[in-house]
């Protein structure tokens, strides 16, 4: 991705290369001009060395004249000076043709609208040597040269006059490389006028006026106006700059409306906290704040109204300074391996006022976390429950003379209950012994009305039989020892209904027992709680076709509860907590019979075992009746 985005960041029109651009521009121009200005001055140096070197010629010319003469009337009678001029002429003159230097300075050949003039000098030139030459013989042999010296001057006069042409010339061409230059230099101040107007127009443009909307943007949101934004984009410095400062007023916005919502969050939570405060320093129970040692932090006043200390002298202490030394350090342990584990812990302590009375208090402790999760203060919410305790004690001592004196009339009214139920069952046999004689006497009679009483009489007795075995039965229950083992209640529920189908084989039966429900408990106890429940279901269900009789079991918030259905007669559920009283009768005794005390007998059997038992039913859609034991721990299936 780096690599990737590199030729990009190169490529990106930043100030500093817009600035590089424009100055780089800037300094073309300069050195164009420079160049310009080089050329042209080094130009008119050149020209002005020409026409230096061009006039020289004249000079070069006369001199060699004057220097002939004095050969020619025997003024000197050396040739080196002659010659020097001669060979100076010519060099100058091959310089101007040909170009070439001269006394150090480059001499660029002469223009081509001159270069006629330098040939004829140049055959004039030819002329002029030879007409010195011929001179110079003449004054050797001694002989007149006046014809030769008027060619001399006559070709001296042209070269005069060719060079002196020359020079005006060269000055003529002077001008108008001067005329030119001037027109150069006034192309190139219009060109760098253009660009420094265009510089200037695109600063102000892609500058100022950039920074001058970032400026506005950044005056009208210090004013407040948050939703001030440049919307300036471009990929330079200051675009960037500008997209910057709108993403800045955007996130800033968005924090400053987020702080408003916060602060307006934090007034409601001051006002909260105030709340608080005040519920908590007029809370009718103590509250204590410590540290995570235990120090102390705060106390409310209800705190100093209880225990005697001032807020003064408990901030900075241990909650120890209330211990009473009665409570046992095993309470304390749990209490600090609780709290320290994170969890609240709830107790009573009875602890010790300032004064050295003893109050018993329900305590609260809860760990306050940090947003790392450490523990870092405990709150603690006390209430005084010294009165509760006081009537506390008295009720268990008011409880305990109450179960004494229940437990004495509960064995007298047993050992009554005994006495009476095994007193009757004697007149109850002899009435109804007598009943049957009688009856028998009376076969041959023709009272049916007799016959039709003594029938009762009969019936009556054998009810009033089972009515008293049954009020025995109960009054035994729990006067003897109860034994706890493994009793198979899937095998006792399969022995009863096998016992009650003998007694009936014209009936159907269709019994569903779920096997291996063992449970502890007493084996003779238990059999009595099967034989009233699937008793009952065998008696209310045969109007049925066919009785549907089920033992099972389910699991009901961790606990194992029992249960015996059936599809009988079933009952009101609005009367269902009358059936585990003593005769207690949902249904008339002419539909079915009974005494009203078998489920008494099972109410008692299953709260001897620590356990609970209900029904639930219909009328005419049967009966489910359940209970639980206190060995359900070890049923097993």
């Amino acid at each position: 991705m780096a690599e990737a985005t590199l030729p990009r960041r190169l490529l990106r029109p930043t100030i500093s290369k817009k600035f590089a651009v424009f100055f780089g521009l800037i300094l073309l121009v300069v050195a164009a001009n420079g160049l310009v200005i080089r050329t042209l001055m080094k130009e008119r140096e050149g020209i002005a060395a020409t026409i230096n070197l061009a006039g020289s010629l004249r000079y070069l010319s006369q001199a060699a004249q004057a220097e002939l003469l004095r050969l020619a009337v025997g003024l000197t009678t050396d040739r080196q000076a002659l010659d020097g001029y001669f060979r100076r002429f010519e060099h100058v003159l091959g310089t101007l043709s040909h170009g070439g230097s001269v006394d150090g300075l480059e001499i660029e050949r002469l223009p081509a609208g001159i270069m006629p003039l330098a040939d004829s000098v140049q055959a004039s030139w030819a002329d002029y040597r030879a007409d010195a030459a011929a001179i110079l013989r003449k004054r050797e042999l001694g002989e007149g040269a006046a014809r030769e010296f008027e060619h001399f001057y006559a070709d001296a006069a042209a070269i005069l006059a060719m060079t002196n042409d020359i020079v005006g010339k060269l000055v003529a061409h002077v001008d108008q490389s001067e005329a030119r230059a001037v027109r150069s230099l006034v192309i190139l101040a219009l060109f760098d006028f253009l660009l420094l107007a265009a510089g200037f127009i695109v600063i102000r443009k892609r500058l100022v006026a950039p920074l001058r909307q970032l400026a506005e943007a950044s005056l009208r949101f210090a004013a407040g106006h948050y939703d001030a934004r440049t919307r300036f984009r471009s990929h330079d410095e200051i675009g960037q700059l500008a997209e910057a400062f709108d993403q800045m007023a955007e996130k800033t916005e968005r924090h400053i409306r987020q702080s408003a919502r916060d602060l307006e969050e934090i007034r409601n939570a001051e006002k909260a906290l105030l709340k608080l405060s005040q519920a908590v320093e007029h809370s009718p129970a103590t509250v204590v704040i410590t540290d995570r040692d235990g120090t102390i932090e705060y106390v409310n006043p209800k705190f100093t109204e209880i225990t005697g200390y001032s807020r003064r002298e408990a901030v900075g202490q241990n909650p120890r300074i209330l211990k009473s030394g009665t409570t046992p350090p095993e309470v304390y342990a749990d209490m600090w391996s609780t709290l320290l584990r994170g969890q609240e812990w709830r107790g009573e302590l009875e602890n010790r006022k300032k004064n050295g009375d003893l109050f018993w208090e329900a305590t609260r402790i809860s760990p306050l976390r940090n947003e790392e999760g450490a523990i870092t203060h405990f709150i603690v919410v006390k209430e005084d429950i010294t009165e509760r305790k006081r009537a506390e004690e008295e009720i268990l001592r008011l409880n305990a003379g109450l179960e004494r004196r229940v437990q004495e009339r509960t064995r007298d009214l047993e050992s009554f209950s005994y006495s009476v139920s095994h007193d009757l069952r004697a007149p109850v046999r002899s009435i109804n012994g007598f009943a049957r004689l009688l009856k028998e006497r009376c076969d041959g009679c023709h009272d049916a009305q007799a016959r039709d009483s003594l029938e009762r009489i009969i019936k009556s007795s054998l009810r009033m039989g089972d009515l008293i075995d049954d009020l025995l039965r109960l009054s035994q229950i729990g006067r003897s020892e109860i034994s706890f083992e493994q009793v198979d209640l899937s095998g006792l529920a399969r022995e009863v209904l096998g016992e009650l189908a003998d007694h009936a084989p014209e009936r159907k039966l269709d019994a569903r027992i779920e096997e291996g429900v063992v449970v502890r408990g007493d084996p003779q106890l238990l059999r009595i709680v099967l034989e009233n429940l699937l008793g009952n279901a065998w008696k209310f269900t045969a109007r049925r076709e066919t009785a549907q009789i089920g033992f099972g079991w389910r699991e009901e918030s961790g606990r194992r509860v029992i249960h015996i259905r059936d599809n009988g007669a079933g009952f009101d559920p609005r009367y269902a907590n009358r059936l585990f009283g003593a005769f207690q009768r949902l249904h008339r005794a002419e539909d079915f019979e009974g005494t009203g005390i078998g489920l008494a007998i099972v109410a008692r059997v299953v709260g001897l075992h620590d356990g609970r038992i209900w029904a639930e039913a219909e009328p005419e859609r049967g009966a489910t009746f359940h209970f639980t034991l206190s060995g359900e721990g070890s049923l097993s299936v």
